[in-house]
């Protein structure tokens, strides 16, 4: 067998079934034995789409994405969801074609060193050279699966590609992991007596988590010490967002400034699951905290005062058998927080477009409870977040550790092919959709459906509100107007322009019952932003 063959073999006997990405001549052996081996490869318009859309499928199924480009132009495109996948650790496998071994030292057309490109954000970056290729493949496979979960990178010379390949015995390579400090017995007891000695502790929920075990557990836990929870964005649906302790979401959203707040009125945060990539402030160095997760959170400048490595349920049922608490916080606390957050997130009067907020929460209505949600970095992130209400995990999908534009449509995209039969809605700023609405065609084709709703304000209303607030003068933050409907049906795709509520709620409830895509353009207010901005600024 041949390298290429070897490596397709490999990837399908571990389960993969399906790739994406952008071919090129370099990388066709690899794409033929995958085919061979029956492998699917679904053609992207843009190798970031594709590196994306590998980074949500290794979310949701917990064993890795692939993605596939060619050598030069391609590999480089196609770092930037290997990237998000590093940060918001998601398994995921990046195959990219590179110089042959025979041309190095001779040819600089499209040569550069693609491992050292992808060594930054990758967990393993290795280029196959014929020789145990299959032991090298099942490395980067238990790589990417490895605590904590991310990518791998897989460089494919194209004369190797195409040689026999040689078992030699030899198969090594560094891998990268994380700290992992199972020490229960001795943490335990300092974790259980600084918790039963806190007044007013806050839970909060984040990524560590796995979304397929943990929530029975969490539940039960939240439940015994009944304080107040909150969730990070990547851990959305952890604990049903209608359970009378959920109070809301932290972490980079709208309304931090009012989540803050609460956090300096309790004398302890328990971190269960939370991992720091996700929040663009460092209050959780600032303030008392304690760790609950699977793996350690500790850095070289921050550790918790108390930190709990192991199996989540076991450090859980810890705790829980020491009956902490009753604590202080009561039901007044939750509805005087709630009012507060409200008020923060509402527009105060009239506006010249449609609330971000109201708009989500209008989504959110004529949505079923069981709808896959996507949403895109900047304003309407920080918007939708906490607007859109979750009421189980793995139906909310955002960039947050990289934080990148983009991603929803994507994320959407991979959401709708791992869930067919459920609903699916993405939400997306017009500076992303403006990146990623080539790939309209590629839903098509592929028979992707899924409603886009383009929260369109012709401007990069987050960085604007930025300079605002700065006393700086607006500067390549304003677009021109597009019309993202005719866009869309240019593509072949059902749209609508709405620039009223009534509009919105008519164009989604005839989008819901296609089967087909659909882009609903949606003429928003960005001064609620603004508003928004301004009640953060306290906090950076």
């Amino acid at each position: 067998m041949t390298t290429a063959q070897v490596l397709a073999r490999t990837l399908r006997a571990a389960g993969i079934t399906r790739m994406f990405g952008l071919p090129g001549g370099e990388i066709l052996d690899f794409m033929e034995a995958a085919r061979a081996e029956g492998i699917q490869f679904l053609l992207t318009r843009h190798e970031a789409t594709a590196s994306l859309m590998a980074d949500v499928t290794g979310q949701i199924q917990r064993t890795p994405g692939v993605c596939v480009a060619t050598l030069g132009p391609g590999a480089v495109n196609m770092t930037l969801g290997v990237a998000n996948a590093y940060l918001d650790r998601s398994p995921l496998i990046a195959i990219t074609a590179t110089l042959a071994r025979g041309n190095l030292g001779i040819a600089t057309h499209q040569d550069l060193d693609l491992n050292a490109v992808y060594r930054p954000f990758t967990k393993l970056a290795i280029t196959l050279d014929g020789e145990d290729t299959e032991a090298k493949v099942r490395q980067a496979i238990a790589a990417t699966m490895a605590p904590r979960m991310g990518p791998v990178h897989i460089a494919l010379p194209s004369d190797v590609a195409r040689a026999e390949d040689r078992v030699a015995g030899k198969a090594t390579a560094a891998v990268s992991t994380w700290r992992i400090e199972p020490q229960l017995e001795q943490v335990l007891p300092a974790l259980v007596g600084t918790i039963r000695s806190a007044k007013r502790p806050i839970v909060i929920l984040g990524l560590d988590l796995n979304p397929r075990t943990d929530p029975p557990a969490v539940r039960r836990f939240v439940e015994a010490l009944n304080v107040p929870v909150f969730v990070t964005p990547k851990a959305k649906g952890m604990l049903p967002e209608d359970h009378p302790l959920f109070y809301g979401v932290c972490a980079g959203v709208s309304g931090d400034a009012v989540v803050l707040g609460l956090f300096n009125k309790a004398d302890l945060l328990i971190g269960v699951g939370f991992e720091p990539v996700e929040s663009d402030k460092v209050w959780h160095h600032t303030m008392k905290m304690v760790s609950i997760g699977p793996i350690s959170i500790a850095t070289a400048r921050f550790t918790p005062i108390v930190e709990a490595v192991g199996d989540v349920d076991t450090i859980l049922r810890g705790v829980e058998a020491s009956r902490p608490g009753p604590f202080a916080w009561t039901p007044d606390d939750r509805v005087q927080f709630r009012s507060e957050l409200e008020g923060v997130l509402r527009p105060a009067g009239p506006t010249r477009g449609l609330s971000g907020y109201e708009l989500t929460l209008k989504l959110r209505e004529l949505c079923p409870h069981e709808t896959i949600f996507t949403t895109d970095v900047g304003s309407v992130k920080m918007v939708t977040s906490q607007a859109w209400t979750c009421y189980e995990p793995l139906t909310f999908f955002e960039s947050n550790g990289l934080s990148t534009m983009s991603y929803s449509f994507a994320a959407a995209m991979a959401a709708r092919l791992q869930f067919p039969y459920r609903p699916v809605v993405c939400t997306i700023g017009d500076g992303g959709f403006g990146m990623t609405l080539s790939d309209l065609e590629t839903c098509v084709r592929e028979g992707i459906h899924f409603v886009t709703v383009v929260f369109n304000d012709s401007s990069l209303s987050l960085i604007d509100a930025a300079q605002v607030r700065r006393g700086y003068p607006t500067l390549g933050v304003r677009y021109g107007a597009i019309d993202f409907a005719a866009a869309a049906a240019g593509f072949g795709v059902w749209s609508r322009r709405v620039e009223t509520m009534a509009d919105l709620e008519s164009a989604m409830r005839e989008a819901q019952h296609l089967n087909s895509p659909a882009v609903i353009d949606v003429v928003v207010d960005p001064t609620e932003y603004h508003a928004h901005t301004k009640v953060n600024r306290a906090i950076g």
